[in-house]
């Protein structure tokens, strides 16, 4: 199908150019005619079959060579076109996630004004690409950009990006050393919620704790305390 394109396409290169060539006139300065000059318009219109047989076999194969072009370009046009627009979605979502490491899927949707099913697409295949990861906290999940923030402290963003977590984050920086009793008062929490949320941290990294024969203190440590000032500011 290629080839035959090609020799089609060459043939009506060929076609018009030969008959184009023959013949000729010559081109002068308009000069007053004496008498009257009927200016009234053409004097009068020919179809399409008055033309001559070259003019009418050309047009019917431009015709051809326009309709098969269309048939045979026109989905390859289109794709590309679909694709161009899918990837100026995927950028924004991309580009949002670098800017908001531990964003969720409803912050990409509210942000960026591309819907919720468009967006959950497109993060289904930049996972996919493995342009992004996902991490996950009971019904939540939290995205970034596959670099960039260390493995570690992926979770550090999606646990500030929660209301509870962070509020518990934002209690244990602001008093170091403090208890889960005098966390759970603080914030008029259950003692065992708290404890949930503090087991978490420790399973990631995020604070250590010492004890002191009574009470179990609670510290952050020093790289979490940065991300966690940065995002305060």
């Amino acid at each position: 199908m290629k080839y035959v394109s090609i020799l089609l396409l060459l043939f009506l290169v060929c076609t018009i150019h030969a008959h184009a060539a023959p013949g000729g006139y010559i081109v002068e300065p308009y000069s007053a005619q004496p008498g009257p000059a009927d200016t009234s318009g053409a004097d009068g219109s020919e179809t399409f079959w008055d033309q001559p047989l070259w003019i009418q076999v050309s047009w019917i194969i431009s015709l051809l060579a326009a309709g098969l072009g269309a048939f045979k370009f026109g989905p390859f046009i289109l794709g590309k076109v679909k694709v161009i627009l899918q990837n100026k979605n995927r950028t924004a979502l991309l580009t949002y996630i670098w800017d908001n490491p531990g964003c969720t899927l409803a912050d990409l949707s509210k942000n960026t004004g591309i819907n919720r099913g468009t967006a959950k697409y497109h993060l289904y295949l930049l996972i996919i690409e493995r342009k992004i990861v996902r991490k996950k906290d009971g019904k939540m999940s939290y995205l970034f950009t596959n670099g960039g923030v260390h493995l570690e402290m992926k979770q550090v963003y999606g646990y500030i990006m929660n209301p509870a977590k962070r509020k518990i984050l934002d209690i244990i920086i602001s008093h170091p050393g403090i208890t889960n009793k005098e966390i759970a008062e603080h914030l008029d929490l259950d003692r065992s919620t708290v404890y949930w949320h503090l087991r978490q941290f420790l399973e990631e990294n995020m604070v250590v704790s010492r004890w002191d024969g009574r009470y179990r203190h609670y510290f952050l440590l020093p790289e979490v305390e940065h991300i966690l000032k940065k995002c305060q500011n």
